[in-house]
């Protein structure tokens, strides 16, 4: 375990050259750094609605036991964690609005809900502990990436469960960063920095890579150049230049994730 440090650093190293450059976002009509509460609803509602299990609930739902408890990372409007069949559902986020759209959720569905406003690991002394630990999609912004899993370890029971995607989340949009504005993007980090991070604080990982659809990509095509336009610092002056490289390279359909999930101590 001499590398936990070394590895963590890395990790926050990594991220930090994802920034966008000062000068774009000072110029940018907008700013890039947005949260639109419809995607993760239409996440969560897609969620309920499928009728299969993916690896990470699988993987979740095996260490559940009857009117077991889930504890919910990040929980959005709920898309990782009220499928899961649990009586009860700890949900923490930072947005009051979507602790409130997962509320909602769960009362329909007949599942206890508690919500815990804040940011993780910020509230780990004031959030319980459940059997299973669930965290989709939060890895990436998260720069100090040991601490967070190892308050996700210490309010679990039996087994944590994080689904990161296997390459960083905006890395589909280079071509576009490259095409519009000259900029080279990282080729990292990836799900492989996550698990040196992982396994550097002692933890047992496994891991399952899939394929899954693309979100968030918007509703329609001028909501999808909008929201990436946004994204990418432009003024709608630019859109058509933007067309322009989305139809030369298309964003793409899938994305591979990863599942990784590793058992409480003592557990």
């Amino acid at each position: 375990m001499g590398d936990t440090g070394d590895a963590n650093r890395r990790w926050a190293e990594a991220l930090a050259r994802w920034a966008i450059p000062d000068a774009l976002v000072a110029a940018a009509p907008e700013s890039p750094y947005f949260f639109d509460s419809k995607v993760f609803a239409g996440a969560a509602d897609e969620a309920l609605a499928r009728e299969e299990d993916t690896p990470s609930d699988r993987v979740a739902r095996d260490a559940l036991p009857p009117g077991g408890t889930v504890l919910d990372v990040g929980v959005g409007a709920g898309a990782a964690s009220l499928r899961l069949g649990a009586a009860r559902v700890v949900g923490v986020d930072v947005s009051r609005e979507l602790l409130d759209a997962f509320a909602e959720r769960a009362a329909r569905l007949g599942i206890e809900a508690e919500c815990v406003e804040g940011r993780w690991p910020d509230v780990v002394s004031t959030t319980p502990g459940a059997d299973v630990v669930v965290c989709h999609h939060v890895a990436y912004n998260v720069a100090d990436l040991a601490s967070f899993v190892e308050a996700c370890s210490d309010r679990a029971g039996r087994r944590v469960v994080v689904e990161v995607t296997s390459v960083h989340p905006m890395s589909w949009m280079r071509p576009y960063w490259e095409a519009l504005h000259g900029l080279a993007q990282p080729d990292g980090p990836t799900v492989d920095d996550v698990i040196d991070v992982l396994t550097g604080r002692g933890l047992e990982v496994q891991q399952h890579r899939w394929q899954r659809s693309m979100q968030m990509l918007g509703e329609d095509d001028e909501d999808r150049v909008a929201r990436i336009g946004r994204r990418l610092c432009l003024p709608a002056a630019r859109y058509d230049e933007l067309r322009a490289a989305l139809e030369a390279v298309p964003p793409p359909v899938q994305r591979e994730v990863t599942t990784l999930w590793w058992e409480a101590r003592g557990g």
